[in-house]
């Protein structure tokens, strides 16, 4: 059964953008265990490599409270940029740093377009007279 939990998880972050916010406790109960321990916690970074999910941190923490930030790494969408930004902190510099750079500007520059008329929007408002009551 819990093999087809996780294969759902991916559909599952991208209703939520692509990323999403768990504890470790709820990844244990998500993979059908009471209590978050080394074996554990590795099959857990096994089963979501294997789903195209990466997570931040990196390595998992066995401390149940602990939180992780869950994104999927194929989509293309804010897991996608996530996926970039671990790739560049993690990973030496090589023949692919430059076009990941780039490709990941490009990515940021679409995001805060999208956001910027609502930014517009709010600072017209901030700034518009107030209305007699």
């Amino acid at each position: 059964m819990t093999e087809q939990a996780w294969a759902k998880l991916p559909a599952l972050i991208d209703f939520n953008g692509g990323y999403d916010l768990w504890d470790v406790e709820r990844l244990v109960f998500f993979d059908g265990h009471q209590k978050a321990g080394a074996r554990i916690v590795e099959r857990i970074e096994q089963q979501l490599a294997e789903n195209g999910i990466g997570h931040l941190p990196t390595k998992l923490p066995t401390d149940s409270t602990c939180q992780v930030l869950l994104y999927n790494k194929d989509q293309p969408n804010l897991g996608y940029v996530l996926r970039l930004v671990h790739e560049l902190a993690t990973q030496e510099v090589n023949d692919n740093t430059n076009p990941s750079i780039h490709q990941l500007n490009t990515l940021l520059n679409g995001i805060s377009t999208a956001w910027q008329p609502t930014a517009r929007r709010d600072a017209v408002a901030r700034h518009a007279p107030k209305e007699a009551s």
